[in-house]
């Protein structure tokens, strides 16, 4: 199998593709294979952002001081790659590691992607990167269409193995992100909409806070820690309707999308263009914005509509990772 030099930064959401690459036995390195920690400094770092936060009242020091530590840990890792060369180099949100990685990457291997699985309004840099890359894939077609002189590519997010046990469900709704008073407040119409139905139901409701947030909602709990990829995983098996709340920059599926083909789940979205996707179906996917949820009642009434597998094998990733090395 051809050889494969895999960088992304985002080592949390990173390991479902170094196992699937394992797993379809690629030769794979990973440049960032040590761990990277965040927010520890050196004792110089300390003092210095002392005087930045009490003397200048500059609080920014520690993104400062943090952005200086990882460019240490990326010469680091590109020192431990040696002399090897690689058939393939992927990346994954590009924009997100120094340029001088992507110019050494681009000299040890024979071919070179990207894959942008967030907006190119919120990762603009890439596109100043784009000739280290052969080709440069996004999940937003409208992104092609709004960057016509960088020849982007359109490809889906995907989910990662087959997994055809049916789990038993123990809640009725799963969400999880980063907490947003939008967010908090469309989760709270549709509690509002369930309750003056008087629809029962088992949430379990994730919202990403600091210890300050002080939360009113009982069924919406507060996440300080944060998870595992796998730890998200457990818990959309044992939930009947995952929600997907679409961020404002873009209009690409979120692995969400993927998540709950894999696991034969339902939706509830606010992201209107899965209905363009060939694997939409009414049943299984409710679209709304949140403050509209007429015929939601019926929807939760009936039961998962099947996907034909020649639909759904397209997006699992041993055919994802080969349009993408094509």
């Amino acid at each position: 199998m051809p050889s494969i030099l895999f960088i992304y930064k985002n080592q949390v959401l990173g390991e479902p593709f170094v196992e699937q690459f394992i797993k379809n036995s690629y030769d794979l390195e990973i440049l960032f294979k040590d761990k990277l920690y965040y927010n520890q400094f050196s004792i110089w770092q300390k003092i210095v952002n002392i005087f930045y936060r009490n003397v200048l009242k500059n609080n920014s020091y520690p993104i400062t001081a943090n952005h200086a530590n990882f460019e240490k840990y990326c010469k680091r890792s590109l020192k431990q790659l040696g002399n090897d060369h690689f058939d393939y180099c992927v990346v994954i949100r590009g924009d997100l590691v120094p340029e001088f990685v992507l110019k050494k990457a681009r000299k040890i291997s024979d071919k070179m992607v990207d894959f942008q699985l967030d907006g190119i309004s919120v990762s603009k840099k890439i596109l100043s990167y784009r000739n280290y890359f052969d080709e440069i894939f996004v999940f937003d077609k409208n992104d092609i269409k709004d960057n016509p002189g960088y020849h982007l590519k359109f490809i889906t997010n995907c989910f990662f193995g087959k997994d055809n046990t049916d789990y038993m469900a123990e809640y009725d709704f799963f969400y999880i992100g980063q907490y947003l008073a939008d967010r908090h407040q469309k989760i709270t119409n549709l509690f509002t909409y369930l309750d003056e139905n008087t629809i029962k139901t088992n949430p379990l409701i994730y919202l990403n806070t600091d210890r300050s947030y002080v939360n009113t909602d009982s069924r919406i709990k507060n996440l300080i820690d944060g998870t595992s990829y796998q730890e998200n995983l457990d818990m959309v098996k044992k939930s009947s309707i995952l929600i997907d709340l679409k961020r404002d920059e873009h209009s690409g599926l979120s692995l969400r999308f993927f998540e709950a083909l894999k696991y034969r789940k339902k939706m509830i979205t606010n992201n209107p263009t899965v209905k363009e996707y060939d694997f939409y179906h009414p049943d299984n996917i409710f679209v709304t914005d949140f403050n509209n949820f007429d015929r939601l009642s019926d929807f939760l009434t009936k039961p998962y509509r099947p996907i034909d597998h020649e639909i759904t094998d397209q997006y699992e990733f041993e055919n994802w990772i080969k349009k993408l090395l094509a």
